[in-house]
């Protein structure tokens, strides 16, 4: 071990962004929480956003250490926020967050992937109402 390498910190992506608010809402809720993070690529996408897509969006590093806290506090606070917003079908208060990851094993999935996504996996998250079953693809408007 070098001198001073016991300082280091390894930082792993825990969410990406294409909205400069809201990733700094989230940042500020994790730093609140004592979870050492930081934004990256934030100020490419501020400043030009149709750079968003080649870049990633802006995306929310943590420290490897504080990873599976950092992912429940977001959790935590999405779910209390989606009990706040009613269905726009049937006016429950009963939205749920959905997410699916596309990790294909094979070659070719790996492939089909990189060409069309720019990455070997994919992943989409939706909303769905508990109650009546319908989908939204973004969080409905209040």
């Amino acid at each position: 071990m070098q001198p001073g390498s016991e300082h280091i910190m390894n930082f792993k992506q825990i969410a990406s962004y294409d909205n400069y608010l809201l990733a700094n809402m989230t940042l500020g809720m994790l730093q609140e929480n004592e979870i050492t993070c930081h934004l990256k690529d934030e100020y490419i996408v501020t400043i030009d956003p149709l750079l968003n897509p080649a870049v990633g969006g802006i995306k929310l590093l943590v420290i490897e250490a504080d990873y599976q806290r950092a992912l429940g506090i977001i959790k935590d606070a999405e779910t209390a926020y989606l009990k706040e917003i009613p269905c726009p079908v049937c006016h429950s208060y009963s939205l749920a967050a959905e997410e699916e990851i596309n990790q294909p094993e094979s070659f070719w999935g790996r492939l089909k992937n990189q060409i069309a996504y720019g990455q070997t996996a994919t992943y989409r998250k939706y909303y769905i109402c508990c109650q009546c079953k319908h989908v939204f693809p973004e969080i409905p408007v209040s």
